[in-house]
């Protein structure tokens, strides 16, 4: 099953919601144009990231199955894909850093960041504690991290155990952060055999400049499709979702060697030795 992703880079407007609307479902619409059938926002793409108070972080916060989530089911349906959009959520009194995941049928899954950094809205909203889990759509089963995630690996090779076709990043990665698109990024594809697509903004909040680089890597860490670090654009990539399906990894004979051989990325495994993880 092959499949074409796109990316959408954007400069988001800090609490411009409708703004942002608009400029998502224009997105939307290029995308499924040019045969995109999974469309990747920002981080609080919807929002903005720099709010510095808990009464904005009230006034700026979202509520799933309001107007926007039907403006932008319905455009989901229309343009018949799936699309991946980050805001600053409202829920059962608590707010958090999330993502909503929608497709043609309507809502499809909700992320809420785990791991917090001590910046923008972050110092503000609660860790989401659901379990990690992927959501499966008719595309290809999908692993969502937002941002300061990507720095566990523990939540990427979870989301890869079960299944993860392509891990999706949406982020607000700073000027300073290169590194991650340079080595972490591509990192987390070759340590997992998924496919990385990771969409970061660009543009200036409150002094606080975004790195850009939205990249699409492959299984090898490639990559695949990168944007600059000032314009909004969107990139593409066509995937090949049994690439990740095989995780028994094929190696011609090196020099001096006699024969092919197999490395098989998961049953390589040994989780007996791995409990130290969750004890120190």
């Amino acid at each position: 099953m092959r499949v074409k992703v796109a990316v959408a880079q954007m400069d988001p407007v800090l609490g411009g919601i409708a703004q942002n609307l608009k400029k998502t479902i224009g997105f939307i619409n290029t995308a499924a144009a040019e045969g995109a059938k999974l469309v990747v926002f920002p981080e609080c793409s919807l929002t903005g990231y720099c709010f510095n108070n808990e009464e904005e972080i009230k006034n700026n916060a979202l509520t799933v199955g309001d107007e926007w989530t039907r403006e932008l089911t319905e455009t989901a349906r229309q343009a018949n894909v799936y699309t991946i959009v980050g805001f600053l959520e409202s829920f059962a009194g608590k707010t958090y850093n999330s993502s909503l995941v929608i497709g043609p049928n309507g809502i499809a899954g909700t992320y809420r960041k785990a791991h917090l950094p001590s910046l923008g809205l972050d110092n503000f909203v609660s860790p989401g504690s659901d379990e990690f889990s992927l959501v499966e759509t008719s595309i290809g089963k999908l692993g969502v991290l937002i941002c300061y995630d990507i720095r566990f690996p523990e939540q990427a090779r979870i989301l890869a155990l079960q299944g993860a076709d392509i891990l999706v990043h949406i982020t607000n990665l700073p000027l300073t952060a290169s590194s991650q698109v340079d080595y972490l990024l591509p990192a987390r594809a070759i340590e997992n055999r998924v496919y990385v697509v990771s969409s970061d903004r660009v543009g200036e909040e409150r002094g606080f400049r975004f790195l850009g680089r939205s990249s699409i890597f492959g299984v090898n860490g490639e990559t695949l499709a990168q944007a600059n670090e000032t314009d909004e654009t969107v990139i593409y990539a066509e995937l090949d979702l049994q690439v990740p399906r095989q995780k028994k990894v094929f190696y011609p004979a090196m020099e001096g060697k006699p024969v092919d051989h197999v490395n098989d990325l998961t049953g390589s495994r040994r989780p007996e030795l791995y409990s130290p993880l969750i004890k120190l």
